[in-house]
């Protein structure tokens, strides 16, 4: 799906001053070849359409240069007369105003006003800023965005550079500072890049963009949630936009970089960047840079203009959102010709919101929660992630977009969602993955043991197992080496003893690495109540600890013994034996897992897939339920 967008200001342009200008500006867009456009809607501490919020709050319901009109819903009728798609424009996001001592709002509600660490109006390159931390200030910014689209028929709403967004010399308000000493037990660091106090502010902003994707989807889920920070991380270290987060955490459908560079080597450079860093092939189709046209007396030359696109196109980029439309007019419409007759030259699709939300987490946030059952006390989470784990140890894993984290029993985070894979916790320690790196935290969220491995298991019997280069060994809960990683593969030591694999046969050594069960198996995992399931001649069955056959394999595929049952296939269907190999409860199912707390999870009706592309097999399909043990 190619994006083709433009920004509407109503700075330097006149394109909303009538409705006839409104009519010819969205035939010449159309007729160019752009499918979407981005028309400002609050800049200035001002709306461009008439807001009950502000004329309850300020007694000024629009621009008063647009009094008596509603420029917005003039748009929409002419933008979708052509089909064109409207995303309104938040432009001025968490600032006030420019230039005018923090304007109307400041001025009622002074209360609201951000400050430096001198306590002054936190102002930066003219721009006077509300304190986007404070509650009251968030909840005004969100009521303005619901406002929007309850009441117009739009296509998606959008957030600038400057929302979510506090320049990062902000956050020293009194109830900010109180905030952050209650939670540290110390003030706020007069150095406004301190690395701790980044984060945590950062972190306010994207719990809010959390909160406010979660708000507009819960009113229309197909509404597109786009935002245009500027670059990562020169936008987190002075904005306190992570926008890396909003990726990862899946609260963005498109994220438009303003790469507002006038050198085509300086925007290549952060496209690399950008592709290299911090969008995965499954994350690109959401990148849709912007493209600096004209800003002030600077225009793109035609040059420079090709140039982009192109690289744009040569790494996959599939569009760009341009600022802003005024450019496509000076010298006779050059640019816009240009665009036309190359790049645009093809009807540009309609935008099609399915196509773009199929690369977004939206469909699975909607009416999901998760139970836990037969606790010691009912848990219910509400819908805040996408995927939670089983409790271990009083913490759960849970995962939004693409990261982990933890929480405990009250839903609470307990770590940072940012772990690309996290392990349930087992004798204190979390197995955790960062950019293909393996590690273990605490559960306080401390790194206990470095990432440093290139795979590894959970703790098992104070050991755990992992790899360095191509060959896996065993450390103890300090990062330790124990046993020299020299083999070909390794599982976690249960019951003393752990499963390695020599020369492609698997067998069992001790924690002394003595071998113990010499190396005749085609697979085989770990022990559990006394059995250990091993692969032999293509068939699934059972061994003891002197590496004799309890259960002849038999059976097509099996997993371990949990409480007194094992779960195996024979047949084409799944069952549950006993050890002695007897199905105690009958091959009914198409999938099952063992037994846990007299419970286990069954599926019926299910079937085996393979990602080609991946290179896995996952499970797909069917009625998941759980059965009692008999």
């Amino acid at each position: 799906m190619e994006i083709r967008g433009i920004w509407l200001t109503t700075t330097a342009s006149k394109v909303f001053n009538s409705k006839q200008n409104i009519a010819e500006a969205m035939n010449f867009l159309a007729e160019t070849g752009f499918n979407v456009v981005f028309p400002v809607v609050w800049n200035n501490g001002l709306t461009t359409y008439p807001s009950r919020v502000m004329r309850e709050n300020f007694g000024v319901e629009i621009n008063p240069q647009f009094q008596g009109r509603d420029p917005l819903a003039e748009l929409i009728v002419e933008a979708k007369r052509v089909n064109l798609a409207v995303i309104p424009w938040f432009e001025y996001g968490f600032a006030s105003s420019y230039q005018k001592q923090g304007g109307t709002i400041i001025a009622k509600k002074p209360e609201w006003a951000a400050r430096d660490y001198a306590g002054n109006l936190l102002t930066k390159n003219g721009f006077e800023w509300l304190n986007a931390f404070d509650s009251e200030v968030q909840n005004f910014l969100l009521s303005l965005f619901l406002e929007v689209i309850k009441n117009y028929k739009v296509d998606g709403i959008q957030g600038d550079d400057r929302f979510p967004a506090l320049p990062s010399e902000g956050g020293y308000d009194q109830r900010t500072v109180e905030r952050y000493r209650q939670e540290f037990n110390r003030l706020p660091p007069e150095n406004p890049k301190d690395p701790q106090w980044l984060q945590w502010r950062a972190d306010i902003l994207s719990n809010f963009l959390t909160r406010v994707y979660r708000e507009i989807i819960s009113i229309n889920p197909e509404l597109i949630i786009s935002m245009a920070p500027s670059a990562y991380p020169w936008s987190y270290e002075n904005y306190l936009q992570d926008s890396q987060t909003w990726v990862n955490l899946g609260l963005v459908d498109l994220i438009h970089p303003q790469l507002y560079w006038r050198e085509f080597e300086l925007y290549k450079r952060d496209i690399d960047r950008l592709v290299a860093n911090q969008f995965t092939k499954q994350q690109l189709p959401q990148l849709i840079p912007s493209v600096l046209l004209k800003q002030s007396t600077y225009r793109i030359d035609s040059e420079h203009l090709v140039k982009a696109l192109n690289y744009n196109r040569s790494v996959g980029i599939q569009g760009e959102v341009f600022f802003f439309y005024e450019a496509l007019l000076e010298e006779n419409n050059l640019l816009a010709k240009l665009l036309k007759s190359e790049f645009y030259s093809k009807t540009p699709r309609t935008l099609d919101i399915k196509e773009i939300k199929n690369n977004s987490f939206t469909h699975r946030r909607i009416n999901s929660n998760y139970s836990y059952i037969d606790t010691s006390q009912p848990i219910n989470l509400k819908p805040q992630f996408d995927w939670v784990e089983p409790f271990s140890e009083g913490i759960a894993a849970v995962k939004m977009g693409y990261k982990y984290g933890y929480i405990d029993k009250t839903g609470k985070l307990v770590s940072r969602l940012q772990f690309d894979n996290a392990q349930p916790f087992s004798e204190g320690l979390a197995l955790i993955k960062v950019n293909n790196k393996y590690g273990y935290i605490d559960k306080t969220a401390n790194r206990i043991i470095a990432l440093q491995f290139d795979d590894a298991a959970s703790f098992s019997s104070g050991m755990a197992a992992i790899k360095i280069a191509d060959k896996w060994g065993y450390i103890d809960n300090i990062g330790k080496i124990i046993i020299a990683a020299q083999f070909d593969d390794a599982k976690s030591f249960s019951e003393d003893i752990a499963a390695v694999k020599i020369a492609n046969k698997w067998g069992y050594i001790d924690k002394t690495c003595k071998i113990i069960i010499e190396s005749k198996f085609d697979d085989a995992t770990s022990f559990s109540e006394g059995f250990a399931l091993v692969k032999f001649v293509n068939k699934w069955g059972y061994i003891d600890k002197i590496g004799e056959f309890i259960i002849e394999p038999q059976f097509y595929e099996a997993d371990i013994f949990s409480e007194g049952l094992a779960p195996a296939k024979m047949g084409g269907k799944w069952g549950y034996i006993n050890q002695f190999g007897e199905f105690i409860i009958p091959r009914n199912f198409d999938f099952a897992k063992p037994f846990s707390q007299g419970m286990a999870l069954v599926n019926v009706g299910g079937e085996l897939k393979q990602d080609l592309e991946q290179g896995k097999v996952y499970f797909t399909g069917g009625k998941w339920g759980y059965i009692r043990k008999p």
